[in-house]
């Protein structure tokens, strides 16, 4: 199906031996119908005489693209080549479509013609001289050529968009050190004692400042920048708003700069809605159980027991466990640690937007923005993680599941001996691959559509050779509405194609990308049972493997020595 895109009607009159025609050409899709005034204008002119209004509100009223005679009176028109200005919506772009001689009567539009009719319409602003240009040369090897069968479509003005104001911000100039030595730590080189355990608490500090500390500057609102149309009409931007900056709890506004704000006290910032606050922690002696209820806290949370079944605990910053978590819902907007490990059944929900560290998994499902360092083993379990998954203690093991990172997946072992089924994956891109189907797809039926056109004109113009260059009035409109459809459909294949070309590019520099940095490495045996897929690219492990890295090269997953 061939998709036109919006486009106002139109009126196109013509000079037969037996008078004056006029024919008025319905909008496409959303675009505005001929009025009465402007089919008066362009009998204006076109120097046709006075003609009865009823017959012109009839005409208005049907615009069935369909010529009607006005007239009995034949006129010289030697300027009756049309020559229509469309605008877009918001004029701020001005597009010429010229239609060619009707008959060997009938002049060639000429450049000096289009800047009329730009004019009439009032264009005065931002006209393309390079455009332009090449619009003159066309009509002038259009007429020289004598082609009267092709139109002429080319956007020759153009606005200048407006931009609008900023709006005010905030600057924060306080400092996580602790934050940016957690975010370049690796996760081999933590600290572990002589049984491989790692000592948690050490690796998790909480984020503090000092009283006194310069926590944010406002930065002022920015005034914008006039547009203009193609008409000249200015366009007034959106004024920078203003923001309004709550001092909370532990915090002042400066002495020395109303526009900035320091802590009062020691604590964490929390920063919400430009309400800043400097917060003690949220702190459990115990357990989260049904002495404490469920726990939503906006700072902070350090809970020095465990978190049984059944119960929430929602973080907005980072969120320490000492003990273990059950079948429980947790969720933080920072860094997790669960010291004691997870062990929750099919409710256990665990929702982490940075990295999290981890005792064990054990039948939960996890999803971390950041990276996942467990210590002991994922088993069974469904985990979904942005980045890199570190499974590296010396009991380190995958097993059962599925585990899936962005980057890079590291454990001891993979699988069992009883050839359980594990699915590791890492480096997906499934959004580009679905969006390249459909631009494949649209591209395909746009060529074909256009290719059908190309064959309906030339058999037109086949006809109007054998009919002595004149073609009836049935076969006039369905030329001219082939003809537009050939230049649409010209557009959308270009255009389509070019979404293609860079949905093509951004997919290769993807996986460019992932190829220099995705794999699977295993410190041990990697079973049988075992799926490894790698930028979509798969592998089912038939025979153990041992000490490796698995990368993909060229669609396939290779297999190396352990680094």
């Amino acid at each position: 199906m061939v998709v036109l895109k919006d486009m106002n009607g139109y009126i196109t009159i013509t000079t037969e031996s037996d008078g004056i025609y006029v024919t008025i050409f319905p909008p496409v899709g959303k675009g505005k119908m001929v009025t009465l005034a402007d089919l008066k204008q362009e009998l204006e002119k076109s120097n046709v005489g006075s003609i009865n209004n009823t017959i012109l509100s009839q005409l208005v009223k049907q615009q069935n693209g369909r010529p009607q005679k006005i007239s009995n009176i034949t006129a010289s028109r030697p300027e009756a080549t049309q020559c229509f200005v469309e605008l877009s919506d918001d004029a701020m772009v001005a597009k010429i479509t010229i239609i060619p001689p009707q008959s060997d009567t009938e002049k060639f539009q000429t450049i000096g013609d289009v800047r009329n009719a730009l004019t009439q319409h009032q264009v005065v602003f931002g006209i393309d001289e390079t455009k332009m240009s090449e619009l003159a040369a066309r009509l002038e090897e259009m007429a020289s050529s004598k082609n009267m069968i092709e139109s002429v479509e080319m956007e020759v003005a153009f606005g200048m968009p407006v931009k609008d104001g900023v709006d005010a911000s905030l600057e924060f100039l306080y400092k996580k050190e602790t934050e940016a030595a957690a975010s370049e730590a690796t996760p081999e080189g933590l600290p572990e004692d002589d049984e491989g355990r790692i000592d948690y608490r050490a690796v998790h500090q909480i984020d503090n400042v000092t009283k006194g500390t310069v926590l944010a500057r406002k930065i002022p609102a920015q005034p914008g920048i006039p547009g203009k149309t193609v008409r000249g009409e200015t366009i007034e931007p959106k004024v920078g708003k203003d923001i309004e900056v709550i001092a909370s709890k532990g915090v002042i506004v400066s002495p020395e700069n109303p526009s900035e704000w320091i802590a009062d006290s020691e604590g964490q910032v929390i920063v919400k809605d430009n309400k800043i606050s400097v917060l003690a922690l949220y702190e459990i002696p115990g357990d989260v159980d049904f002495s404490t209820g469920n726990i939503d806290f906006i700072g902070t949370v350090i809970i020095r027991g465990d978190v049984k079944d059944g119960f929430k605990v929602f973080a907005g910053e980072d969120l320490v466990i000492n003990g273990v978590v059950e079948a429980a819902e947790l969720k933080c907007g920072g860094r997790l640690t669960i010291a004691g490990g997870l062990s929750g059944g099919d409710r256990a929900q665990v929702t982490c937007e940075r990295d999290a560290t981890i005792k064990y998994v054990r039948n939960a499902v996890v999803k971390v923005g950041g990276n996942l360092t467990v210590n002991q083993a994922i088993m069974h379990s469904k985990v979904t993680v942005g980045n890199k998954v570190v499974v590296a203690g010396k009991k380190g093991v995958i097993v059962g599941g599925q585990v899936v990172a962005g980057i890079e997946i590291i454990a001891a072992s993979m699988g069992s001996n009883f050839a359980t089924p594990t699915e590791v994956i890492v480096g997906e891109m499934l959004g580009l691959r679905e969006e390249l189907q459909q631009a494949e797809n649209e591209l395909k039926l746009a060529v074909e559509n256009l290719e059908k056109t190309k064959k309906g004109i030339v058999f037109l113009k086949d006809l109007q050779a054998k009919l002595g260059g004149t073609l009836p009035p049935d076969k006039k409109e369905l030329f001219t509405k082939l003809t537009r459809a050939q230049f649409k459909l010209m557009a959308d294949t270009k255009t389509l194609t070019e979404k293609k070309q860079k949905i093509e590019k951004q997919e290769a520099d993807g996986a460019e990308d992932r190829r220099k940095r995705t794999r699977v490495a295993c410190l041990g045996i990697i079973h049988t049972g075992v799926k490894i897929t790698i930028n979509r690219a798969s592998r089912q492990i038939s025979e153990e493997i041992k000490y490796c890295t698995l990368t993909e090269i060229d669609g396939e997953i290779k297999v190396g020595p352990y680094k």
